[in-house]
């Protein structure tokens, strides 16, 4: 099945707000309705013309925001959700991918991922240790370098 990642248009916002509540993340919904997400870079999967997976990310540009290793400005992954009927098919990988292209094209050199403690993020970060991100000390974030993400050779080439 062919995938393919596009930035979020306004053609697919019922679907995204579909996909949001059915996963129970009511108050992302709840902002998508009421276009509070438009500050933030978004993409969608589709397959076959549906929307499948959603990642939502921004680039940090604070100097307050300092990561050791990893000087401002950088992307920040902030969700990433697929649909459970598609998962483990490499769309999240497409979406992260897509994301770090744009990101790094846009002058960024590095891309981090911020713990959620609302929920169990173990998963997530298995995903993004698998796509080259690595614990950044003392800070409890993951990060990688948006060339070695991108040319890694697991990397799976872009599909645009």
């Amino acid at each position: 099945m062919s995938i393919n990642v596009v930035r979020l248009a306004d053609a697919h916002r019922a679907e995204l707000h579909e996909l949001l509540l059915a996963e129970n993340w009511t108050q992302l919904a709840k902002e998508l309705q009421q276009n509070s997400l438009q500050v933030f870079t978004q993409y969608v999967a589709l397959a076959r013309g549906h929307v499948v997976g959603w990642l939502e990310g921004t680039a940090r540009h604070e100097a307050d925001a300092e990561v050791p290793g990893f000087p401002t400005p950088w992307a920040q992954v902030n969700y990433v959700l697929i649909h459970p009927a598609m998962r483990r098919r490499g769309i999240a990988g497409d979406l992260l991918r897509r994301f770090a292209h744009d990101e790094h094209r846009a002058g960024r050199r590095f891309m981090v991922l911020w713990h959620d403690r609302r929920e169990d993020s173990g998963g997530r970060f298995a995903f993004c240790t698998a796509h080259g991100f690595q614990p950044i000390a003392g800070t409890g974030l993951v990060g990688v370098d948006l060339q070695q993400l991108l040319t890694s050779p697991g990397a799976a080439p872009l599909r645009e």
